[in-house]
């Protein structure tokens, strides 16, 4: 319906939708982390200044160590394949943390791991994101979709910051990574429902083409 298409944009395709909502879920299981991970640093385990600093930066050096080569490692798998791996991966340590809390197993290493392996995922996760928009749009929409996706980024780092410290305050700081793994298991959900259909690209890896070049194509 072109008049539907109109108003909405990329917005009134299903796996578009889908994909966007999944981003966002995780997205703002990021934003949560950002704060929480902190918190209960310093809540649970009385933590220094130089510890909440250390495990902060802990969240985002992933972004400088593998952020680069991501994007090669994506281009060789299958990017909603990555998406789903992320998601599992973060939901379990999240959900560990509070889980050695109520064993009173939880030390300031584990909450390192959490830290270095969530922020890792999100690398991945983000790059194989945009990466998967082609296999969901077609061209046209492209500019639009990526547009979206940028304005939920922004958006979930805020909210995700906000929902921390509201959650953190309310129910407690390790409830907040209970709240990361409960966005993340709801983006998997989303990334499961999509429909592709599209065509696979008909030569394969290692394999030429008639141009000489090997494709380059999305795959689901």
């Amino acid at each position: 319906m072109p008049a539907k298409r109109d108003r909405w944009g990329v917005l009134a395709q299903r796996d578009f939708r889908l994909l966007l909502v999944g981003e966002t879920a995780s997205g703002l299981g990021n934003g949560i982390t950002t704060v929480a991970l902190p918190l209960v640093a310093v809540l649970a385990l009385q933590a220094t200044a130089l510890d909440v600093g250390l495990l902060a930066a802990a969240v985002w050096l992933p972004w400088l160590i593998v952020g680069l080569p991501a994007g090669a490692w994506v281009d060789r798998l299958p990017r909603r394949g990555i998406m789903i791996v992320c998601n599992l991966v973060s939901a379990a340590m999240y959900a560990s943390v509070p889980i050695a809390g109520w064993l009173d197993q939880l030390t300031l290493t584990h909450l390192f791991i959490v830290a270095l392996v969530c922020g890792t995922s999100a690398v991945f996760f983000n790059t194989a994101c945009h990466a998967y928009v082609p296999a969901i749009l077609a061209q046209p929409d492209l500019a639009d979709g990526n547009a979206k996706l940028q304005v939920s980024e922004a958006g979930t780092r805020v909210l995700g910051r906000s929902a921390a410290g509201f959650t953190a305050q309310a129910l407690g700081a390790t409830v907040g990574l209970l709240l990361d793994a409960l966005t993340v298991l709801v983006s998997t959900m989303c990334l499961l429902g999509i429909r592709i259909e599209r065509k696979s690209s008909p030569v394969r890896r290692g394999r030429r083409v008639s141009s000489g070049r090997l494709p380059r194509g999305c795959v689901s």
